[in-house]
């Protein structure tokens, strides 16, 4: 706990000194927020076991969902789920135990409780234990009660967390941290985000919820310390989504076949479902796609060499008005991409590829851009843990570093200046396609400051940057991915409704592609705009043997792991 007067009052609401992985790593992350101070911990008073002769076990068992208790109790083990003991970071602060009141499927406080709970004025309340609360602790703190619910509350109220989105095929879960009312999953949403669902595995699938919704306390916090009065507040759910409970055993066994089934689709796509990538080339300036609907006679590029692809396509004109394209140049058989030129020609002829740039690390999204009269490119160079602006030289055949924006692995960095600062947005590993970053500076060259309010988005369905952010009609757009229903699906554009130096708020209004009925059919993640030219990309799948080998070979190692005593 802070040693000066907290700002913020904290109390936790939790069954005993041992929580779940990615609980007490949010009991950290609230704990390092500048101004916070832990001042309670509630706990449950101890109730006396209830003893049972055998033919009441027996008749009391919960048989009709004794599968799932038993896959729940021995084989589903999310590593954000294990347990940590933190009595060290309750050291000295004050515990108080509580006899709650059972009524229906709710537990109520007692009055003198409530009366204890209050006279260490809590701000807010963090619940890591008890049950459905319901009553007057709900508001016994300033800002009440905050609790989480894994899953969309407007579809998935009830539990248990990401077994009925998997059983369903839905391609993403939700999650909510939320501001406790008498209505189930149902409070005043305080922040919100979707995660990819692992079609093959809820273990992985609840895992990466667990542990990357575990910052958000902390996030809304840092809003709240920083005089955003509504952060607090949140916006009250409108769900009227039935209630969900444990599946009984029939269901269970179904569920366990979609798994099954989807494991083994998974792993024979990965040995003969590989991605190729092509750009296209549309001739139309980029702010047509805000159209309803727009025109996508793209103009593919020849098919790129064997064992290779094009992908990421930026592009600048020359003096002499010639199209240039950078790209990503992906060789399977080093695994790797490096960034290099060509130039369309409206008869489809290209001139040769060259390559600008190649480092030993991986390569990709060659985003260009015009500063102070010379032809600038911010690659994405995560593998090598850097943001590094470049400039290409006059003979237009290779890319020279002058500036490094960012120390950190930023995925897909894009920049874009708006309202006199320069932003630069970004993710980061592991959830690549769903967790935005943004940065701000004065200039191009930095020094970058990070925003208060990163990841400003988790949302697999559009965080990712997919392209040139443009302004039209004073607004200003800015793409992202779509990667729901596979990596790089399709893009969105985004208007940006809100973007300062503490806050930061979009809303979709269209989504582009894939180009259906055409070569490259099943994804597009790239739209950059070369003044009234529009540069694409899209995906078709092939078999690759070099990829298909690399598989081969890290699966069977992968089990031999397994196997080892």
């Amino acid at each position: 706990m802070n040693a000066t007067e907290p700002r913020l009052r904290v109390g936790v609401l939790c069954d005993g000194p041992v929580l779940q992985h990615w609980q007490a790593e949010c009991l950290r992350q609230v704990l390092a927020v500048e101004g916070v101070g832990l001042v309670l911990v509630v706990r449950p008073a101890p109730t006396p076991p209830v003893v049972r002769g055998a033919v009441q076990r027996v008749l009391r068992h919960p048989w009709r969902i004794a599968l799932y208790l038993r896959y729940r109790r021995r084989h589903f083990k999310p590593a954000a789920m294990e347990p940590v003991d933190v009595t060290e970071l309750l050291q000295g602060v004050p515990q108080i135990t509580c006899a709650v009141e059972k009524r229906g499927h709710g537990q109520y406080f007692r009055t003198q409780d409530l009366d204890r709970i209050r006279a260490h004025r809590p701000d807010v309340l963090l619940r890591f234990g008890f049950n459905i609360l319901r009553g007057e602790v709900l508001e016994v703190a300033t800002h009440g009660v905050w609790s989480f619910h894994h899953g969309d509350e407007e579809h998935y109220r009830g539990g248990p967390p990401g077994f009925w989105e998997l059983l369903r095929g839905e391609p993403v879960m939700g999650a909510v941290l939320q501001r406790l009312t008498d209505k189930l999953d149902g409070g005043r949403i305080l922040h919100k985000g979707w995660f990819g669902v692992v079609d093959h595995s809820l273990r992985e699938t609840v895992d990466t919820v667990l542990r990357h919704s575990a910052s958000w306390p902390a996030l809304v916090m840092r809003r709240l310390l920083a005089g955003d009065a509504d952060a607090a507040s949140g916006r009250q759910s409108p769900t009227t989504a039935p209630i969900l409970r444990y599946p009984g055993n029939l269901t269970f066994l179904r569920f366990l076949f979609v798994q099954l089934r989807n494991k083994l689709r998974f792993h024979k796509a990965s040995l003969d479902r590989h991605e190729e990538w092509n750009i296209g080339v549309l001739n139309q300036p980029i702010h047509r796609l805000l159209e309803e609907k727009p025109s996508l006679n793209v103009r593919w590029l020849p098919a790129p060499a064997e064992r290779s692809f094009r992908a990421d396509p930026f592009g600048f004109t020359d003096a002499e008005g010639q199209l240039h394209v950078l790209y990503e140049k992906y060789d399977h058989a080093r695994a790797k991409g490096e960034i290099a030129r060509l130039r369309p020609k409206r008869d489809n002829v290209l001139k040769r590829s060259r390559t600008l740039l190649d480092l030993p690390e991986h390569l990709s999204y060659p985003f260009v851009l015009t500063h102070e009269g010379r032809t600038c490119v911010i690659p994405e160079q995560a593998a090598r843990g850097r943001v590094q602006l470049y400039v290409i030289d006059d003979a237009l055949s290779r890319m020279e570093p002058v500036a490094t924006l960012l120390e950190e692995p930023l995925f897909d960095p894009t920049p874009v200046h708006w309202n006199g600062r320069w932003w630069l947005f970004g993710t980061k590993a592991p959830l690549t396609n769903a967790e935005l970053f943004l940065y701000h500076a004065a200039d191009l060259h930095g020094p970058y400051v990070p925003h208060p309010r990163n990841p400003v988005k988790t949302d697999v369905r559009s965080a990712r940057p997919a392209g040139t952010p443009f302004v039209h009609q004073g607004a200003l757009y800015r793409p992202g991915q779509d990667s729901s229903l596979t990596y790089g699906g399709r893009v969105v554009l985004h208007r940006v409704l809100e973007l300062s130096p503490t806050a930061f708020r979009e809303e979709a209004v269209r989504t582009v592609g894939p180009i259906t009925n055409s070569a490259y059919a099943k994804g597009l993640h790239t739209v950059s705009a070369v003044g009234d030219v529009t540069l694409v990309d899209g995906k078709r799948f092939m078999r690759v043997k070099d990829k298909a080998a690399r598989e081969r070979a890290r699966k069977w190692n992968a089990l031999l792991e397994r196997l080892r005593p």
